[in-house]
């Protein structure tokens, strides 16, 4: 589903990529964690080209692109990549002046070509989807932190990805809204979405996860099944990461 294969990226000549080697399979849902400046989110983001990496390849479904730093990537490439990928953004990226229906109808009509009544109807059915069908009518202002979460869960999946990505879905949010939208992409992980997760919750990663990546200094130090990465690592650095992740708490 997933090839990631000697990816680069660098920011005005800073390394934040070097060299990232990793597999998503169909279905499989994987988290990154990593301390803050790791490149976790800028995996993230190159695997919708929201980033364009300086090297190496990405593989989604049935389309592979090769980065040389060179030449630029035309909007078919984007798009061939863009439409398999939903994602799902820290700061919501709600269009504020569009109802929470509107906002998971938009790209329905203007990128997939719907018409209303058909992208209508997808929204209203992802809205209850993700307990939300009572607040389609209101406004992102008028939503709580985790109800514009969940908008942004819905829009994301009103685009028919073949893989969702999620950007510290949880952060931002108060205890008490953490619960709903983990219990949203628990359900999603139960359906078999194919997900990468970038995440601080190490519960809900433990819980939820087929596959484990810890990344530190723009490399995956370690990967494995949760039990391997949270329960029996002997990576020096995973086990000083997770350590401190627990006196913190």
């Amino acid at each position: 589903m997933i090839q990631i294969e000697r990816l680069h990226k660098s920011f005005s000549g800073a390394q934040v990529l070097s060299g990232i080697d990793l597999r998503v399979d169909k279905g499989q849902t994987t988290v990154i964690i990593g301390p803050s400046g790791s490149g976790k989110t800028t995996l993230l983001r190159c695997m919708n080209l929201l980033e364009v990496p300086d090297g190496g390849r990405l593989t989604i479904a049935d389309t592979t692109i090769e980065f040389d730093g060179k030449h630029k990537l035309g909007v078919r490439e984007l798009m061939a990549i863009r439409r398999k990928t939903g994602m799902v953004f820290q700061n919501y990226n709600l269009f504020p002046h569009l109802t929470a229906l509107e906002n998971v109808m938009e790209g329905q009509v203007v990128v997939l070509k719907r018409s209303k009544e058909d992208a209508r109807r997808k929204a209203m059915a992802l809205l209850e989807r993700v307990g939300l069908k009572e607040r389609a009518e209101q406004y992102p202002h008028q939503l709580s932190g985790g109800q514009q979460r969940r908008v942004g869960i819905a829009r994301a999946m009103a685009m028919d990805p073949e893989v969702l990505l999620f950007d510290e879905p949880t952060s931002a949010l108060d205890p008490e809204l953490v619960g709903e939208v983990l219990k949203v992409m628990k359900g999603l992980a139960r359906e078999g979405m194919t997900m990468v997760i970038v995440t601080h919750e190490m519960g809900f990663a433990r819980e939820v996860a087929d596959q484990a990546v810890f990344m530190d200094r723009g490399v995956i130090v370690e990967k494995g099944t949760p039990d391997q990465i949270f329960g029996s690592s002997r990576n020096e650095r995973t086990l000083q990461f997770l350590k401190k992740i627990v006196e913190d708490r």
